[in-house]
């Protein structure tokens, strides 16, 4: 397959058809077999049950945060997202037993997002983790995880097919909920 070549310099635009295609294939396939459907029905209903909801992420990991957000945000109120995170911190420390954070995080492991989940929790919300690793730092302190299970490596920081299995996994779960809440 394509995506396991390295490419050449000289390759045809023909061949970056395919070998774009097979990586982002291969980041869904392997996050279809890595989601638990378990998790995902969990996470909805904590979604559904939750006053609020606060959908946060860093530097990339916050775009698809809030791209997640707006999809949610067209169907209930109780949606939102922060800027950074410091402004993330903050909307934490002031969290109850009623809120839900979705956290987005590829390494599960950054310093200001396990900040921000260390506050999020001693205030009493729910954790919603989406991530890679599953015995992430981050991953200890969610009530759920969610998994990607696309494959990123150093020198692919910040690759569209890791961004396409992040969003698979938010499309997976705003139809839960979708499908769950049909009001």
């Amino acid at each position: 397959m394509s995506s396991q070549r390295e490419l050449q310099p000289g390759a045809s635009t023909e061949t970056l058809f395919e070998h774009a295609s097979a990586r982002l294939f291969t980041a869904i396939n392997g996050t279809q077999n890595a989601l638990s459907a378990e998790a995902v029905d969990e996470a909805a209903r904590m979604l559904r049950e939750a006053k609020q909801v606060f959908c946060f992420g860093q530097g990339g990991s916050m775009l698809l945060a809030n791209d997640i957000c707006a999809r949610f945000a067209s169907l209930s109120t109780k949606f939102r997202t922060s800027g950074d995170s410091h402004l993330q911190l903050l909307t934490a420390s002031l969290m109850n037993e009623a809120d839900v954070v979705l956290f987005v995080s590829y390494s599960g492991a950054t310093r200001d997002m396990m900040e921000t989940l260390r506050t999020a929790k001693a205030a009493g919300a729910k954790i919603i983790l989406l991530t890679h690793y599953e015995d992430s730092p981050g991953a200890s302190l969610a009530d759920v995880v969610l998994r990607c299970g696309a494959q990123e490596s150093p020198l692919d920081s910040g690759s569209i097919p890791i961004k396409v299995a992040v969003l698979y996994v938010g499309e997976v779960l705003v139809l839960r909920y979708i499908l769950d809440s049909p009001e």
